[in-house]
């Protein structure tokens, strides 16, 4: 049997920020947009404002309504990435199989390593002890002999927890939940099950899963109901970063918005923070979105699948303004989102016998040079001129 720990920052950003400047301890913080210019989301936030109701993705505005005390403090993203690295570097010294998922929360496979770092609780221990003591970063750790089930271990008690969930231990631990709870399981999945009088992780476990085809379709409906019996796959791949399907990035405006111009200089912005984004994963992808939303809380998405993976700033801009020209603008617009998935292998080129290959590559010179900037001196040491005065930060 394998023994998988799967170990998950608590409220990431905000510890961060705490770390940076501990009198941000001694008040319930969120890590966000400004709340006096009725743009932003949490981003994080910390125990003490959850307490209050404050939650992750939700309007800063809602947040410090709920929240009067909070100290909300805009996000600091070069010291996230940096303590994620330093975090991953602490991961390494215990073992080389070791599988990020993003920045803060990875699996490492400790199978045969009792000899050296004790029992799987005691070394759970000691890495969640050493990223306090020295980073002054908060974890929660997941034992298990699968991945699935170490993830949910790791969800089981925040924060300092420390979790074991064998599949001996699913009926007991896991089965009386919630299915939306069951990670792998989303809103519209959730909303489904729940039609069909499947609440509980352990209504799905129980369901037969010719049923769950009816609702879900044959290959998720397999998937999903191993997952409620414990079943998951115990394979670290050091190689997988993470398992993200898209990346975006969005701005809701200060004031709403009704001239396309102007939608597309802010597209550029979101544009340009995806692509930079997107380069940092080694990603590429073919699908570009757009998200509006207008001043009536109505949303809109449209999308555009290009034939060869791209992170080049200009392409995806491009991409989204031609989208942008078949949005009706019939009402002022709150908030615009731009995106990125259907991700491609990085090394993946088609040739072409066109003179826009040339200017492909020297635009990609451009990004690359510019991420070097970035990469010194801070994310908005280096702007596009037509940027230089907006107004806005994308999320």
């Amino acid at each position: 049997m394998r023994t998988i720990l799967h170990i998950d920052m608590n409220s990431f950003f905000a510890s961060c920020e705490q770390a940076n400047d501990p009198r941000l301890k001694d008040v319930p913080l969120i890590v966000g947009g400004d709340p006096q210019k009725r743009r932003g989301i949490v981003l994080a936030a910390s125990y003490d404002a959850k307490a209050y109701g404050v939650k992750t993705a939700m309007p800063i505005w809602q947040a410090v309504k709920l929240c009067p005390e909070a100290t909300v403090v805009k996000p600091t993203h070069n010291l996230y990435s940096n303590i994620s690295k330093e975090i991953m570097d602490i991961f390494d010294e215990y073992t080389p199989l070791k599988q990020q998922l993003s920045i803060d929360e990875a699996f490492l496979d400790m199978t045969g390593t009792e000899n050296l770092f004790g029992s799987p609780h005691e070394v759970a221990i000691t890495i969640q002890n050493r990223l306090l003591g020295e980073l002054d970063i908060p974890c929660s750790v997941g034992i298990s002999s699968n991945k699935l089930l170490a993830k949910m271990a790791s969800d089981y008690k925040k924060p300092l927890g420390i979790t074991h969930i064998y599949p001996k231990d699913v009926e007991e631990k896991l089965w009386h939940l919630p299915v939306g709870e069951l990670y792998g399981v989303g809103k519209k999945t959730t909303a489904a099950l729940n039609k069909m009088d499947i609440s509980t992780i352990g209504d799905l476990a129980k369901c037969p899963i010719s049923v769950l085809e009816t609702i879900v379709g044959n290959k998720y409906a397999k998937e999903i109901h191993n997952s409620a019996n414990g079943i998951g796959s115990n394979i670290i791949n050091p190689n997988v970063k993470n398992n993200m399907k898209s990346i975006s990035n969005e701005i809701t405006f200060s004031f709403d918005v009704s001239d396309l111009e102007e939608l597309k200089k802010e597209a550029l912005l979101l544009a340009d923070s995806v692509s930079w984004r997107l380069r940092k994963h080694i990603s590429k992808g073919k699908t570009i979105s757009i998200k509006i939303k207008y001043n009536d809380f109505n949303v809109i998405t449209r999308s555009i699948t290009i034939e060869e993976p791209t992170d080049v700033t200009d392409t995806i801009y491009n991409m989204a303004c031609n989208l942008l020209a078949h949005i009706p603008l019939d009402k002022p617009v709150r908030l615009l989102g731009v995106g990125i998935g259907n991700f491609g292998n990085q090394d993946y080129k088609q040739l072409s016998l066109f003179p826009n290959e040339k200017n492909t590559q020297k635009k990609e010179q451009i990004d690359k040079l510019v991420d070097e900037l970035r990469g010194r001196f801070g994310y908005n040491s280096v702007k596009r001129a037509s940027l230089i005065n907006s107004k806005y930060i994308p999320k």
